[in-house]
């Protein structure tokens, strides 16, 4: 039986994407694929690395208040080698929120091999989306410096990842980091907020003992500027 024509694996990923289907668009990947996203929004990652790394993303986006109407392929390119072609994409849909409509147009580079994705390249407009969904830039940067124990990294990466969905669902909520430095074990975390307000106040260091941090330190600063 012949392989899938790249135009056969867009139209099964346009039908997967339309239909919410987060694990059947992840399994249009192969297990080594990655996802590059060369301007991609505040507080979405710039690569994915394996089909899992995938899945789990493309379920957070079909959870987002985000839905997609249409998404089409508007031109398709065949490159000289056979495995890779370059797509126009063009997708139009609704912030659930507010009702505020979308339009959103990119382009892609995707190699294809024997029927699975093994590469994307995505080039969007991010302003877009920013535009829609994260209004104005953020405006302030709540800073927690503490100090990693014993225990090391591993369980404050693991309670970073528990508490982060919790965190994009509160107002004003633009983007957050995690740093950490091995040698030294400082540990710093940023979270970016639309207004002061919006910022939570005191510090939530429940967790801290359990990741074994000492007391936190809180600074605040307002971002003055963003490229």
């Amino acid at each position: 039986m012949p392989s899938a024509t790249p135009a056969d694996v867009l139209a099964q990923r346009r039908r997967l994407t339309l239909s919410g289907d987060a694990d059947g668009l992840a399994d249009l990947f192969a297990p080594d694929a990655v996802i590059e996203a060369a301007f991609a929004p505040l507080g979405a990652p710039a690569r994915l690395a394996g089909r899992e790394a995938i899945r789990q993303y493309s379920r957070h986006v079909m959870a987002s208040p985000l839905r997609l109407e249409e998404y089409e392929v508007t031109e398709l390119y065949q490159t000289q080698d056979p495995e890779v072609v370059i797509v126009e994409m063009r997708g139009k849909g609704t912030l659930t929120m507010t009702g505020q409509p979308f339009v959103a147009t990119s382009i892609q580079i995707l190699r294809i091999r024997e029927g699975q994705i093994v590469l994307l390249r995505d080039f969007a407009d991010a302003r877009v989306l920013d535009d829609v969904i994260g209004g104005p830039r953020p405006a302030f940067a709540r800073v927690v410096t503490t100090q990693a124990g014993a225990k090391g990294f591993d369980d404050l990466i693991r309670l970073a990842q528990e508490q982060l969905p919790a965190a994009h669902q509160q107002p004003g909520f633009k983007g957050f980091y995690l740093l950490a430095d091995a040698e030294t074990g400082k540990v710093m975390t940023i979270s970016l907020w639309g207004t002061r307000e919006q910022m939570p106040s005191g510090i939530r260091d429940q967790a801290a003992p359990a990741a074994g941090l000492t007391p936190p330190q809180l600074e605040t600063y307002e971002v003055t500027m963003q490229v």
